[in-house]
């Protein structure tokens, strides 16, 4: 006759998988629990794209002399992305920019300070004639910074 304990630890296991998958949902309260799930808050970030517009894309390149137009978005201390009740947008303080061009050169670009639906805001970047070729670092100064690259070239 075959040892029963070998069996008893495979009904205990299976009955143990069983009871934690009782815990979870059945599957009907599917868009409930899609309301009011948490979620992790969006970051604010910086792009070349203005409110409404692709969150990446191709690196642009801007000639030396050039501009380039930098958009700052979501910067506020709401976190809308749970679902539900929607709260009214706090928008963060205001954040200092700098440009790093290629060589390690700064240049402070000013203080914004985040309005609108997209609590952001843009900023026309000249780029110096006398520009090295290489990449270029928009950056915000709060604790962990948001940037965007681009290159400067021909």
């Amino acid at each position: 006759m075959k040892s029963l304990r070998p069996r008893i630890r495979l009904f205990a296991a299976t009955t143990l998988v069983l009871l934690c998958a009782g815990c979870g949902s059945n599957g009907s309260d599917t868009h409930q629990r899609n309301e009011t799930s948490s979620a992790s808050c969006a970051a604010p970030y910086l792009n070349d794209h203005p409110p409404g517009g692709p969150f990446h894309g191709p690196v642009p390149t801007v000639r030396p002399g050039g501009t380039i137009t930098i958009y700052g978005h979501g910067y506020t201390s709401t976190c809308n992305d749970t679902g539900g009740i929607r709260e009214q947008l706090k928008p963060l303080p205001p954040v200092h920019l700098t440009l790093a061009l290629p060589g390690g050169e700064l240049h402070a670009l000013g203080d914004f300070s985040p309005s609108g639906k997209d609590m952001g805001f843009s900023i026309v970047v000249n780029v110096p004639a006398a520009a090295p070729t290489g990449t270029a670092t928009v950056r915000d100064d709060r604790e962990s910074p948001a940037t965007f690259e681009f290159e400067v070239g021909p």
